[in-house]
């Protein structure tokens, strides 16, 4: 999903260097990319939910053993300390 916000950050700007004289159009662009700092603060702080929950879907598909799910959840939790 980073990349998919660092792409909208820099296409903003690139609209926004040819919008300098487009007050209409920079406001816009200020507005949304307000909005997508937001987004991307809200993702961050969700991530590691998000991933936990997506793994633990998949642990019982995937047989694994409770020292496994045990490793993984972990691996998730350093993951995000490391930020």
């Amino acid at each position: 999903m980073s990349d998919v916000f660092a792409a909208y950050r820099e296409n903003l700007e690139k609209l926004e260097l040819e919008a300098l004289d487009e007050p209409d159009r920079l406001f816009a662009i200020s507005y949304l990319r307000s909005h997508l700092d937001l987004i991307a603060d809200e993702a961050q702080e969700t991530l590691p939910l998000s991933l936990k929950r997506a793994v633990e879907s998949t642990f019982d598909a995937d047989n694994m053993s409770k020292a496994d799910r045990a490793e993984v959840l972990s691996l998730i939790d350093k993951l995000h300390q490391l930020i």
